[in-house]
């Protein structure tokens, strides 16, 4: 006879089915669209972890929803490796600014050049923090704004959320692998440079 062995949408869709009753929340194709998008991230080893938080924290005035929300984004946390929490963070940080820098901007009134126009005109490397000569934006924030172009965030910082942040991110984590990248070829190349100096003393 054949072991069968659940597939991980499985164990997740079983997952989904077990915190829904768990938090007495109503069968509902979009209730269930929802937690299974809250918990997708997580691998399938950490759920007993999932649960066993769940059921020792009081967090009290929160929703069933919210409560899986609030654990799954600490376990989130916790499983992304020190260069995927960067992309996530300067994501977060990028969306905030261009979502208040958009707004300002489409809040002002010019006969002259339409909000698009002006948004496409600031000048991001001048951008400082308030009261202080601090720029907020570096290099690798420049490069991610000249990919994905600021025509680009202009339409989907305020349009989709969702995509806004996933396409950021893919480009944040992409340049942040090629700069690890570049240095660690450039401390390979100097231990080589040290090594062959200690020879030939």
């Amino acid at each position: 006879m054949q072991h069968f062995t659940p597939t991980d949408d499985q164990i997740r869709s079983q997952f989904v089915t077990s915190l829904m009753n768990y938090f007495k929340i109503e069968e509902d194709v979009f209730l269930r669209s929802h937690i299974d998008e809250l918990i997708r991230p997580i691998s399938v080893g950490r759920y007993s972890d999932f649960l066993h938080r769940l059921s020792t924290r009081t967090l009290a005035f929160k929703t069933g929803i919210e409560k899986i929300a609030l654990i799954a984004q600490e376990l989130l946390e916790e499983q992304l490796s020190p260069l995927a929490k960067e992309a996530k963070e300067r994501t977060q940080k990028l969306y905030n600014l261009m979502y208040d820098l958009r707004r300002s901007i489409t809040e002002e009134r010019n006969s002259e050049h339409s909000a698009l126009e002006r948004f496409e005109n600031v000048r991001f490397t001048s951008i400082k923090r308030a009261d202080s000569s601090e720029l907020l934006l570096d290099s690798i924030d420049i490069d991610v704004i000249r990919n994905v172009t600021k025509r680009w965030i202009y339409d989907y910082v305020s349009l989709d959320k969702g995509l806004f942040e996933s396409r950021v991110e893919r480009e944040y984590t992409t340049l942040l692998l090629e700069r690890e990248r570049a240095q660690n070829t450039q401390r390979i190349a100097q231990r080589t440079k040290g090594a062959l100096s200690a020879k030939r003393l």
